[in-house]
Order: structure tokens, then sequence, then C-alpha cells
């Protein structure tokens, strides 16, 4: 029997209606799976980048000033940030003032007992006219720097509109007499000690009596300016790390207690990565094991990088549930921390996703 042959045209929709749908599905079933697999498949960790992160605290209690620093300025460690003045100046002068005091009572003591002891007695008169001008020195430098930051005051509220040029010229005439008068007695001071540098103090020292209760008593108040000296040097606050200027949450003039935050720096360079494998746990992670970690963005850039190591119970997964505040429930996993390798560009505070890759 002769087959009735099958036109061309109708083959062709055979294949058209019959192959080409099949052949298409597969074809396009391979390409979702490879998308599936190597660039859209569901990551199993969440990571957390860190960076380091510091607060500057006042070591002690006092007044700020000289901050001149603002938020997201950027610092290096050690960058000199500010000054805390910890003790009442007011205070320090009522010290120097009891000091001269005594020191005027110890001089009205004095009375030349010989001949011999000439040059012992101009030696003291001169330890004590170099300690009073210490003195004199260090009150006039404090009302020179309170007249300096009263004159600093005045002046940002005359250029801003706030005061009378009267008003500034007033305070910058009294800064400039307490500046005059620090460099006078500055270079009384200076004068003194160079006089008693060309001393011959082989005599002198000859006749010093360590039982003299004079020379005790001048030693008492030398060691006593000296104290006050320490105490009138502000505290400089530095820079612990290197990174950018977070907050500041003391100014200029605030008083602060001892362990209050003043301000914070966030560094700008990643340390580590924290992520958490959600539970249930079905892979136990190892230290060593590779993680694939990948970008949040559209480029989607991603590495290779280690855990190193492993926490050893579940916790809350608090940057998965800041992503997703609807979830009924908490998100709880196990931490694990990743050294960071590979060029990713991860900023410090970026939350990435990740898996861990099996072999």
């Amino acid at each position: 029997m002769e087959k009735i042959p099958i036109p061309s045209s109708r083959i062709l929709k055979e294949i058209r209606v019959r192959v080409f749908p099949l052949l298409i599905f597969v074809v396009v079933a391979l390409a979702v799976s490879w998308l599936w697999r190597d660039r859209i498949d569901a990551a199993t960790m969440v990571g957390h980048v860190v960076g380091q992160q510091a607060e500057v605290r006042s070591p002690r209690a006092g007044s700020l000033a000289d901050i001149t620093i603002r938020a997201f300025d950027s610092v290096s460690g050690g960058d000199a940030i500010g000054r805390l003045i910890t003790t009442d100046p007011k205070i320090i002068e009522a010290e120097l003032a009891l000091v001269l005091a005594e020191i005027e009572l110890l001089r009205l003591s004095m009375d030349p007992f010989a001949d011999q002891q000439r040059n012992l007695l101009n030696y003291e008169s001169m330890h004590m006219d170099l300690m009073e001008n210490r003195a004199r020195l260090g009150i006039t430098r404090i009302r020179k720097q309170q007249a300096e930051r009263e004159f600093e005051r005045v002046d940002r509220l005359f250029t801003d509109g706030l005061s009378t040029e009267e008003a500034r010229d007033r305070a910058e005439s009294e800064y400039l007499v307490h500046r005059e008068e620090v460099e006078v007695i500055q270079n009384l001071v200076e004068r003194l000690e160079s006089r008693l540098e060309h001393i011959n103090l082989d005599d002198v020292l000859a006749l010093w009596d360590e039982e003299d209760p004079r020379a005790a008593s001048i030693k008492v108040q030398q060691q006593m300016i000296e104290k006050i000296k320490v105490e009138m040097m502000p505290i400089e606050l530095h820079a612990p790390v290197s990174g950018q200027v977070a907050a500041i949450h003391k100014m200029n003039g605030e008083y602060v207690d001892q362990g209050d935050i003043i301000l914070q720096i966030n560094s700008s360079q990643p340390d580590y990565i924290i992520g958490h494998l959600r539970h249930p746990v079905f892979i136990e992670p190892e230290p060593g094991m590779e993680v694939l970690v990948r970008k949040q963005h559209r480029h989607r850039n991603e590495a290779i990088m280690e855990i190193s190591e492993v926490g050893v119970q579940l916790e809350t997964m608090e940057h998965v549930s800041s992503l997703f505040p609807d979830l009924p429930y908490q998100t709880i996993g196990l931490p694990v921390r990743i050294d960071i390798s590979g060029d990713l560009n991860l900023t410090p505070g970026e939350v990435v996703d990740m898996r861990i890759v099996t072999r």
C-alpha cells in the first residue's frame, strides 16, 4: 500500500506546536536553574559588617574648652580634640593668695642676724621673690584666661549682632591688659631665675641649715606652688582612634562628670563580619569554613571569606529584625565571626548576604 505523503507545511506545524514549546521549556528551565544557583540563590546567613567604634569620656570632672571639631569631621588617632579644665580658677586663685600671705609672713620674720649670714638671707630673699612672682604669674594667667574667654564670647556675640562695639572693645582692652601683665611678670621671673643660677651655691649651701624652720617653710611653699601649677594645667583630650566624629554629646563650656561621654568616633575601615546562621541550623559551622559574602547592591559583588570563630549559643538577629519589623516573632541564629578578605569595599554597619560554601 502506498503511503500518503505528508505535506511539509504540516510537518513544520507539528514541530512548531509540539517540539518548540518543549524545547523552549527545557531552555528556560536550564537558564532559571543556572541563575538560581549562581546568581539569586537564597542566603543562608545575614551578616553585619563591624568597624571600630570609640567613645571619648571625661577622665575627671571639669568643664570643657577648645573643642573645635564637629560631627562628620575626620580625625586621626592621637589628634587633640579639646581640653578639660578640672579646677575652678577661683579656687586656684584663693590658694595662690594664701601662699602669698604665708610668704609675706615668712619675709617679715626674716631679720638679719649677722653679716656672715647675709648671703644666705639674700639667697632666701631672692627665692621668696621668685616664688612670690611665680604665684602672681599664676593668678595673672588665670585672669588672662578668663579675660580671653570673655573676649572671645563677646566677639562672637558682636559678630552675630548680639553685642555692642563698646562691650567688645572693653573686653578686648581687659584681655590685652592681663596679657601685658603676664608678659611683665614672666620676664621678671626669668630674670630672677637667671640670677639664682649664677650665684655660687657652695658658700650659700655651707650656711644653709636644713633644720632652719625658715628653710623648711620656703620648701613647703615652693612645693605648694608646684602643686597648684600642676592643678592649673588642663587635661588634653585626644582621639583614641582614627575615623569620623559620629556624635558630639558635650560642647564647650559644659560641665562634665567623670566618665561622661564627650563624643563618639566611628572608624571608616571594617574589621570583621558578624554573621548569623538562621535557626534551625542544618549546617554546623566550623572555623576555616568558606563563606560566600555578597553585597546587597545592584551589582551584587561577592567574595569568598573564611569563618574564624563560632558562637556558643543562639542570639537574636537584631539587624534582621530591623529589616523586617512586621515579623510576629524574633529571628534567632548562631553567630559566627568572619575575617574580611577580597575587595568588596565594605562599609562598617553594612548588612550583607552570605552562605556557607559546601564542596
